[in-house]
Order: structure tokens, then sequence, then C-alpha cells
């Protein structure tokens, strides 16, 4: 197959894209948009393969077999090692549940499908971002779909004698313009899914069009300069002023993408090209960069699995040090050997080792491999218990449905209490049933009215949730159509729905922030007035309490080569209210000024100042937001008086 001439400049430009993903992911704060860094790889990816595909075409010796041979010695060395190593280092400290997420991940790396799998886990409940060791690998996924579809479409293209660049333009356009719709109706979407960001891709394509199609690959550009200051200084506003929070890509990847595209075209002899991205340690870095890439994240999310939401910064040097001697060692002793190997061979093993450990991972995912915590241990079988222990419909009756959104109905059809919220709703079905499961006839009933993830506050939406904006009105569609309502409960994970950065917007903007908080929580009461004038009792449930501390994974702390110790974690009363307590007397303010009454969970749920972590039966958390079903069946009073005769 023809080769291209190498550019050191690339590889440097890798190297900015590597470090930027890394002190994102080990440090956002230090470079909130570091995570632009995999955007530059797209386009470095799209321009160096198509530049490849080009040349092989006009020169007539083009191979898929050896196209896709190439692939599979340039990729599956480094990332068989990691998920053996991932994956043997989650057999030693992962709880069941855990381990078997990971050999869902892990056979998804096999199939080149993750991006599929974290999408379609973005959910509310889904498992937090830093704690899945795989999660980087969504985006190789998304080049390797790339690659599958690409050269065969091109393929086409040229053997008809189509217009090239017309078409890859339109392609282009077309997915930049599917990107920016997807980026405001769904983040996840946008995010995850190929097609969104294809155009990435082809836009190194068409530039590597100009340079080895038409054959401008050595022309030295008479603005080489300010093509070069223009790329660099979109990269660093790029990596600068994005957040984690904004939509994205959106039309905010313009910026990495635009800036790459301007230092490949800037070319090698620009000043920053030859004397900063050409640097031999810059370059160095760039030619490990796919290794690096691969082994710089599973050490940070194990740190936060098993030291906390918030570890010591020592921990994280750690970490980054174990992922760069782990890239060293697969770049020197394991990539570059099978790599530039002559065997023929090389490329069936490879094949068939990657099978195997796809395999390997589906028997982890069914649970036939288990994890070699002792599942004995006493500790450990209340936790495998407790994070299970989320039946929350159980004998109640489903009325209505639209996705995840639901109205469940329970007791007499005499007078109805409407239990109004997200999934801090949801969590209290249990507790109503056991109250209210012997009415009859005219006895009082209850509605429950929620969807995970969709806050009861009016105005709010929310990008990446498909049923955003539609739970207030189906509350009065709800109140229309059961006249027999006159109790109205509204409950929320109050201090989730305003976190900041919050991905809940009023009037466009994060209602985390003042004075949209406000304006957010003047719509909440105006919308508490209104349930009232219409002759319904008002009752507003503040959060129960939330943190890190409560998970039950982390009731019992892990060393990083033991199962775990009993060193325990300890929520205060005094610690929650501190980050809380603002926001929740707020809340309570609107509530009752507007006529509703006010239950504070926190008064029952922490004894003696410190917020309760575990009964009788384990830990009385199934996750840090929510309680076990069987805890608020049998202990979680506090509502009886809403569904009182």
């Amino acid at each position: 197959m023809t080769k291209i001439a190498y550019r050191p400049d690339i590889d440097g430009l890798r190297a900015v894209a590597v470090l930027g993903v890394i002190i994102y992911h080990a440090f956002s704060s230090v470079l909130p948009g570091g995570f632009t860094g995999v955007d530059i790889f797209f386009v470095i990816s799209g321009y160096l393969i198509s530049g490849i595909l080009y040349k092989g075409h006009r020169e007539g010796n083009f191979s898929f077999k050896e196209f896709y041979a190439r692939r599979v010695r340039r990729l599956f060395p480094a990332l068989i090692t990691l998920l053996l190593v991932t994956m043997a280092y989650g057999w030693l400290i992962l709880l069941t549940d855990e381990f078997e997420q990971l050999g869902k991940h892990v056979a998804a790396g096999t199939l080149f499908i993750q991006n599929f799998v974290f999408w379609s886990e973005s959910g509310y409940f889904d498992t937090d971002a830093t704690l899945k060791p795989l999660l980087h690998l969504w985006s190789l996924a998304v080049e390797e779909q790339f690659y599958i579809f690409f050269p065969p479409i091109l393929l086409l293209i040229w053997k008809r004698k189509w217009p090239l660049v017309i078409i890859l333009s339109i392609l282009l356009i077309i997915s930049l313009f599917g990107n920016l719709v997807m980026s405001v109706q769904n983040r996840a979407s946008d995010f995850f899914i190929t097609t969104y960001r294809a155009w990435e891709f082809l836009g190194g394509s068409l530039l590597a069009w100009w340079h080895y199609d038409r054959e401008h690959e050595k022309d030295v550009p008479s603005y080489r300069e300010a093509l070069s200051f223009g790329g660099l200084f979109l990269l660093a506003l790029a990596m600068i002023l994005i957040h984690k929070g904004d939509p994205y890509p959106g039309w905010r990847a313009l910026l990495p993408v635009g800036g790459t595209l301007l230092l490949i075209e800037g070319g090698r002899y620009a000043w920053i090209n030859k004397n900063i991205l050409s640097n031999p340690i810059i370059v160095w870095i760039g030619l490990i960069s796919y290794p690096l890439y691969l082994f710089h994240w599973p050490p940070l999310a194990f740190v936060h699995i098993i030291k906390g939401w918030n570890p010591s910064p020592s921990y994280i040097f750690w970490a980054l040090g174990v992922g760069f001697g782990l890239t060293l060692i697969t770049y020197y002793l394991i990539e570059k050997p099978t790599r530039y190997s002559k065997s023929s061979k090389i490329v069936p093993i490879l094949s068939g080792v990657f099978v195997v450990t796809g395999l390997l991972g589906t028997m982890v995912w069914r649970g036939v491999i288990h994890t070699s915590l002792d599942v004995r241990d006493p500790k450990m079988i209340k936790v495998e218990k407790v994070v299970k222990d989320r039946e929350w419909w159980k004998g109640l009756d489903l009325v209505w449905s639209k996705e995840r959104m639901k109205i469940n109905k329970v007791g007499g059809n005499g007078p109805q209490t409407l239990f109004f919220g997200d999934s801090n709703t949801e969590q209290y079905a249990p507790r109503i049933y056991k109250v209210l499961k012997d009415n009859r006839g005219a006895d009082r009933g209850a509605l429950i009215l929620a969807c995970g993830g969709i806050p009861p506050l009016p105005g709010v939406t929310c990008p990446k949730r498909q049923l955003s904006g539609e739970l207030v009105p189906k509350l009065y569609n709800t109140l229309a159509s059961y006249p027999s309502i006159d109790r109205v409960v509204i409950s929320a994970l109050w201090p989730y729905c305003f976190g900041s950065p919050s991905e809940y917007l009023f009037d466009g903007k994060m209602i985390s922030e003042s004075p949209t908080k406000e304006a957010t929580l003047l719509s909440f009461g105006k919308m508490v007035a209104d349930l009232v004038a219409q002759g319904k009792e008002v009752t507003v449930v503040l959060s129960i309490p939330v943190g890190r501390e409560l998970e039950p994974k982390r009731l019992y702390r892990r060393n990083f080569f033991t199962p775990s110790d009993d060193n325990r974690l300890v929520l205060t009363k005094e610690q929650f209210l501190k980050e809380y307590g603002s926001l929740l007397d707020q809340i309570a303010t609107v509530a009752k000024a507007n006529g509703a009454s006010v239950i504070d969970p926190v008064n029952y749920l922490c004894k003696d100042g410190i917020c309760i972590v575990e009964d009788e039966n384990g830990p009385i958390h199934y996750d840090f937001g929510h309680l076990r079903s069987s805890f608020v069946r049998e202990k979680v009073q506090y509502l009886d008086q809403t569904m009182a005769p």
C-alpha cells in the first residue's frame, strides 16, 4: 500500500490532543476544555487515513485486505493489553455488579460499539462516568465505525467517477447540521453517535484530498504562519473556554476542528509546526499517544472507585504514573514489535486473541466468571444485596406511561393523594403501597406521577433528556382527569436539580446560577400557589441526605490490593446542611409562602448529628441519592400523614 510522507508536526498535534485529554481527566479545573483533544484526534485520523486511501486509489494499488490488516496491527496489540489488564485488576477489587459491567464494556470494546453502549447507559440512574474504567474507548469505536463505512463509500465514488469533493462536502454538511441540531435536542446522542461526529473526520478527509489527490502535499502556503498561529489560537480557545456543562460538540467543536485543520494546512515549515510541534520530546509523546490515551484513564477510574468522589491529588499523580508506566511497557515491548513484525501470522493471531478477549468479557458480563471478592463476607453480602434493592413499583397498577414517565395507582377510589416528582418520588412507592394497599371502595388512594431525571419545576428543560418539559404539563392533565385528587405531594432530589454546573435550564440558562435560580423558584412558587388555589392540599418534601459517603459501595472503603477494610465514611448533618442547607431553605420558604406545608426528611434520616448509613439489614441507600426499597417500605413514615384519612 502507498505510504505518505511523514510529518513530525502531526505527531506533535497528537501530543497536544492526548495531553489535553489527560489534564482534563486528572485536573479538569486546570484545563476545562481539554476533552476537545478527542476532536483533534478525529481530524488527524480523517486526514491521515484518507491520504492513504487517495494515494492508493490514484496509483491503483489500494487493497482492502492490506488496509484493514494495517488497522489490526496498529490497534489490536495495545487494545488487547488494555482490556486484559483492566479486566484482571477489576477481578481483584470490583464488586459483582461493577465487574459484570466492566465485562460488558470489554465485550463491547472488541466489537467497537462502546459508543452505543455508553450512549444507552447515559441515563439518570447510570453509574457515574468517573467509575467506568473503559469509558474513554467510545472515541475509538467512533473512529473505527467511520473507517468501516468510509473506504467502501470512497471506492464507490472513485470507480463511478462521481464528484468526490461535492459528495464529501454534502456528507460533511449533513453531519454538521445533525450535530448542531442534536446538541440542542439530545446531547448524549450528539456526543456518542458517529453520524454526528463524522463531519470532523470528513474535514480531515477534504484537506487530505487537497494535499494527496490534488498533489499539494509539498506546497508551502504563502500564509503558513497566519494559518499556524490561527490554528493554535483556536485550539487554545477550545481548551480554555469550553466547559463540561456546555452543549457539545455543537458549534463549539468548530474551534478544535478548525484549529487542527489550520495547523495541518500551515505545513511542516511554519514556525509553530517546525519549532514547537516538531520538537523531539513533543513528537515522542505523539508517537506513544495511542497507548497513552488507552492507559491514562483506567487507573484514574479505579482511584475514584476505591477512594471516592474527590481523592487526594497524590492518588491522581500515582494513577497517572501507573498509566504512563503501562504505556511505555505496552509501546516498546508489545505494540512496536507486533506492529512491525514481518510475520504473516501476526494478523490472524491478533484477531484470534481479540475474539478470545471479547468472549472473556462476555463471560464476566453474564456472571460466568466471578470477581475475587469473598462473597461470604457478611459486609459484602449486604452491599451486594442493597444495590439491587429498588423494587419501586411492585404491587402498584400502571395506569399510564410514556417511556420513563409513569402514573401508578394504589388504594381505594375515594379522595386521592397525587405524588409528583422525579426518582426521589418514585423511591417512595413501596411505602405508599404498604400504607394504602388494603384500601378499597371509597377509601383513600394514591397516584404517583414521576419521571427519573425530570425535576417538577415548571419551565425547566434539559437538552439531554427526551421528556424534558413534559412533566409539569402532565401534572395539570392528571389533575383534570382525576378530580378526586385533593392532595399533591411534590418531592425531588433538589441538590441534584440545582447542582453546579446544572444540566437543567430555565429560559436557556442553568438553574444553578443566579438570578436564574431565583426565577426558577419563583416559577415553582407560582405552580404551588396555583395548586392551592384549586383547593389542593400541597406538601413539598425536601431532599433526603445525599452524598458519596452514603453510597453502599463506599460504606466499606476498599484498598488497591485488598477487598476492604473497616474505615467507614461518615456524613454529618452539619456537613450536608453546609452544602445544601441554603438551597433547601429557599425551597421551603417558597413553598410555605405559597400555601404549602413542608416535610424535611433530614430530621428523620439523621440521628445525633450523623446521617444514617445503615440499619440491621445493611446500608439504607442503594446509591448516593436514593433509599433502598425495603428501608422505605418499613421505616420511612414521614409521608404517612399525606395518606391519612
